[in-house]
C-alpha cells in the first residue's frame, strides 16, 4: 500500500495539496485524471518520491529500511517514474541548440543511442520481450538529436524498464507522441507487466485507449481529490492497415511546394522522392508512424533545416536560397511544436504566460490577447510564471502566442499534447470556426479522430 498522510508541498513558492490524504492499495492500477493544472503530474512525482513533501508523510508498506538511506534505496528500486520529457532533456542541453537534430555542427558532442544507453543496457533491452514496434535496434547508430519525438520517448521508456522490473511503475502521459501502433503495443506491454510480473501501474493520460488492467480512476481538481470510482477502460478499436496518402491538388496559389524531396541521414532514408503542394487556405493533416519525417517536413518549411537549400523547396512562390532571409520566412509563419517545450529559454520560465505571449512582438494586439485568453479559459494561470504551470498550461500558452498575430501559414506539430479534453475541444473549435479562411493550416497528429476531423486533405507518410 502507498499512503499519503496529511501531506502538503511547497513548489515554486506555492503550497499545494494542503492537508492531502490519499492511498493506493495493493492490486489497484490507477488512472489519475483532471483538468490541466489540477495537479496530476505533481501527485505522480510525490508518489514516486521525486519531490519531497513539506508536511505530512508518504508511507510505503514495501519500504522497510531502518534508516533514511535504506528506505531511499528500497523506494528507488521498487518505484520507477517515467516522466513526460523526451530523451533530449536527459543530456546536457547547454551543449545543444534548438533544431540541432538537422545539423551536423556540434554532433561530435551528442551521443548515439547506443552510447547513451551503454553496451550493458543495450544487451539487457535486447534480452527482454518488448513488442517489435518498441524495438530500438534500428536506432542504435543514430545520434539522439536525430530521433523523432516518439522515438526519444521509446528510448527513455526502454532504458527505464530494462534496469529492473519495478514493483510500481508511475507513468506521466506515457502515450503522448507515440504513433497508433506503438501506442497499442505499449498498452499490450503494460498489461503483460501487470498480469505476468505483478507490476502496479499508476498513470495519467487523456487518451481514451488505455490498458485494460486499470481498475481505479481518481479525478483531481485544484490539487484536491474531486472524484474516485472503479474504472473499466473502453475496449480498444482494431488497428487497420494505413496506406500512404497524398491529397495534393495542382498548384493554384501555392504556399509550400516540395518537388522530388529526398532526406537522408547517413544510410537512413527518411523521405524519398516526395511531391507535396500546399495551396493558400488549405487545411492539412500530416500523419505517419514515428520517424517517418513529419517534423522534418515542418523544419524544411519553417526555415530551420539546412537541406532546404539543396532540395527543391518553394515557400510562398520562391525557391529557398533565392535571396530571402530566414526571418522574412518566419514572419509569415506561426509554429507550435514539442521542441519549444524541450528548449525553452530558462530565463523565459520566469515570465508570466501573458508576458511570454507578447515577447518579441511589436505592438501586440492586447484586445486579441484578452479574447484568446478568455476563449481558451486561461485566465486562472496566464499571469503565473511559466515555471509554475503544468505541461498542458504551457502548451496552451504556446498556442495562444501562435494565434496572437495572424500569419499566412500555421504549423501545429502535435498541438493537442497534454491538453485535457475540454481544452482540446476548444482548440478544435477555434481552428474550425475562428481561423481566417485564407490562413493555411498544417497539423501533425497521430489521432485518427483528429485526421477524420481535419480530413479535407491528408498526407500520410
Amino acid at each position: 500500500m502507498i499512503d499519503l498522510r496529511n501531506i502538503s508541498i511547497r513548489k515554486s513558492g506555492q503550497i499545494l495539496f494542503n492537508d492531502f490524504n490519499f492511498n493506493i492499495e495493493a492490486g489497484e492500477n490507477v488512472m489519475i485524471r483532471g483538468d490541466n493544472g489540477s495537479g496530476k503530474t505533481t501527485l505522480l512525482e510525490i508518489i514516486a518520491g521525486v519531490i519531497p513533501v513539506t508536511n505530512g508523510e508518504v508511507h510505503y508498506d514495501f519500504v522497510t529500511g531502518t534508516n533514511w538511506e535504506e528506505r531511499y534505496q528500497q523506494r528507488k528500486q521498487a518505484i520507477h517514474f517515467l516522466s513526460a520529457e523526451a530523451a533530449l532533456t536527459r543530456i546536457h542541453q547547454h551543449d545543444l541548440f534548438y533544431q540541432q537534430r538537422y545539423y551536423s555542427l556540434g554532433d561530435e558532442f551528442v551521443p548515439s543511442v547506443k552510447e547513451f544507453l551503454g553496451d550493458e543496457m543495450v544487451e539487457q533491452i535486447q534480452k527482454m520481450e518488448f513488442p517489435s514496434s518498441l524495438a530500438i535496434n534500428h536506432l542504435l547508430h543514430l545520434k539522439l538529436t536525430k530521433l523523432s519525438n516518439g522515438q526519444q520517448k521509446r528510448v527513455r521508456m526502454l532504458q527505464n524498464l530494462a534496469k529492473q522490473i519495478p514493483k510500481v511503475l508511475v507513468l506521466d502521459y506515457p502515450f503522448e507522441s507515440l504513433d497508433r501502433k506503438s501506442r497499442n503495443d505499449l498498452i499490450d506491454f503494460l498489461e503483460v507487466l501487470s498480469t505476468q510480473h505483478d507490476v502496479q501501474l499508476i498513470l495519467t493520460d487523456h487518451d481514451s485507449e488505455l490498458p485494460s488492467v486499470l481498475n481505479r480512476k481518481v479525478v483531481l481538481k485544484k490539487f484536491q481529490l474531486h472524484e474516485q470510482s472503479n474504472f473499466n477502460p473502453t475496449a480498444r478499436l482494431k488497428l487497420e492497415e494505413v496506406k500512404s496518402r497524398n491529397d495534393s491538388l495542382p498548384p493554384t496559389c501555392p504556399v509550400v511546394e516540395f518537388r522530388k524531396l529526398t532526406i537522408r541521414y547517413g544510410d537512413t532514408t527518411i523521405i524519398n522522392n516526395l511531391d507535396w503542394t500546399i495551396n493558400k487556405g488549405e487545411r492539412w493533416a500530416l500523419a505517419g508512424k514515428n520517424g517517418s519525417g513529419k517534423t522534418t517536413l515542418f523544419s524544411l518549411i519553417y526555415a530551420d533545416h539546412p537541406l532546404a537549400y539543396s532540395q527543391q523547396v518553394f515557400l510562398f512562390g520562391k525557391r529557398r536560397g533565392s535571396g530571402e532571409s530566414i526571418w522574412d520566412i518566419k514572419n509569415r509563419i506561426s509554429y507550435v511544436g514539442p521542441e519549444q517545450m524541450n528548449f525553452i529559454d530558462p530565463k523565459d520560465k520566469a515570465l508570466t504566460g501573458r508576458a511570454y505571449c507578447t515577447k518579441g512582438i511589436k505592438n501586440p494586439d492586447k484586445g486579441n490577447l484578452v479574447t484568446l485568453i478568455q476563449f481558451f479559459e486561461a485566465d486562472s494561470f496566464i499571469d503565473k510564471p511559466l515555471r509554475q504551470l503544468s505541461s498542458g498550461e504551457v502548451q496552451l500558452v504556446f498556442i495562444i502566442k501562435s494565434l496572437l498575430v495572424p500569419r499566412e501559414l500555421l504549423l501545429l506539430d502535435e498541438p493537442f499534447r497534454f491538453l485535457d479534453l475540454n481544452k482540446k475541444e476548444k482548440l478544435n473549435q477555434y481552428l474550425q470556426l475562428h481561423l481566417n479562411n485564407e490562413t493555411t493550416l498544417v497539423l501533425i497528429t497521430h489521432d485518427e479522430h483528429d485526421m477524420r476531423r481535419w480530413g479535407s486533405q491528408i498526407l500520410w507518410l
